[in-house]
């Protein structure tokens, strides 16, 4: 056992999964959720998810050796000050947050340094949501990234990505800033694509849409919530990342044009070529 107490905030997809895959390798004695809702909790219950569940996040928390915020960006700072009063001295705060310098930037400013915070993003999302999706082996041979800022403190960061690692997962450790800037390029950028996509295309166009348009547009199902706030809280990298794409689309469209048949052929070889070594 890693942990004697951890504590799951947010029982969703990646809260839920998280829950099984922690019982599941045995990483902990006791877990315990916290949910806004009650049916989450009744839930999370009954399919011994977990083994205590609340909507009371001091109840929750309380003698925790490692605490996860599993819940929409925008409101991953707001519990980590509402949870620091009742963690114990020497408790674990991460999170499973897509972006980090606007977490990060808050935690550091908000006055409660003594709080223990790594950030985590495991790369193991879905198009689907909720607990009733949640998957134990939704985190193998996937990779997780841990923040690292001057504040880190380097035996935690030790301690955590041995934590990742027994969940099946690959552990890369980088700045804040390089993580939104990769994450809009290969995350972010892909999913304002898909949308983009499923949105120009006729209703009556998408009766016929078969394998390869359902593949690329997968993640459009996303949840429109948490996304949101993905986007806004990364926007400047993203709003790069797509003036390189219009770029790009721009490249095929003029040889389009121009019935430029060499032209069309290289950006379509250079594409597979990149794709295949994936």
């Amino acid at each position: 056992m890693m942990f004697n107490k951890i504590t799951i905030i947010g029982l969703g997809l990646i809260g839920g999964s998280l829950a099984l895959a922690i019982k599941e390798k045995k990483l902990a004695k006791e877990i315990a959720g916290v949910s806004r809702r009650k049916s989450t909790i009744d839930r999370a219950i009954e399919n011994k998810i977990v083994d205590f569940a609340t909507l009371n996040l001091k109840d929750g928390v309380k003698d925790s050796d490692l605490v996860i915020i599993a819940a929409p960006v925008l409101r991953i700072a707001a519990i980590a000050k509402l949870a620091a009063p009742f963690l114990k001295k020497d408790a674990i705060l991460t999170d499973a947050g897509s972006t980090k310098r606007y977490i990060l930037k808050y935690i550091e400013k908000s006055g409660f340094k003594s709080v223990n915070f790594v950030g985590s993003h495991p790369i193991a999302g879905s198009e689907k949501s909720g607990i009733k999706s949640a998957n134990k082996d939704l985190f193998e041979k996937s990779c997780c990234i841990l923040t690292k800022t001057k504040n880190t403190n380097p035996k935690t960061i030790v301690k955590l990505k041995k934590f990742w690692r027994k969940l099946g997962m690959q552990v890369a450790i980088m700045s804040p800033q390089m993580h939104d800037k990769i994450l809009s390029e290969i995350s972010h950028m892909p999913h304002a694509v898909s949308v983009s996509l499923v949105n120009s295309v006729g209703k009556n166009s998408l009766k016929l849409a078969a394998g390869g348009f359902k593949d690329i547009t997968r993640i459009a199902s996303g949840e429109p919530e948490l996304w949101k706030d993905i986007f806004l809280t990364n926007r400047d990298n993203l709003v790069k990342d797509i003036e390189i794409l219009k770029k790009e689309l721009s490249k095929i469209q003029i040889a389009l044009k121009n019935n430029d048949e060499a032209c069309l052929l290289k950006l379509l070889g250079n594409a597979k070529v990149i794709r295949d070594s994936l």
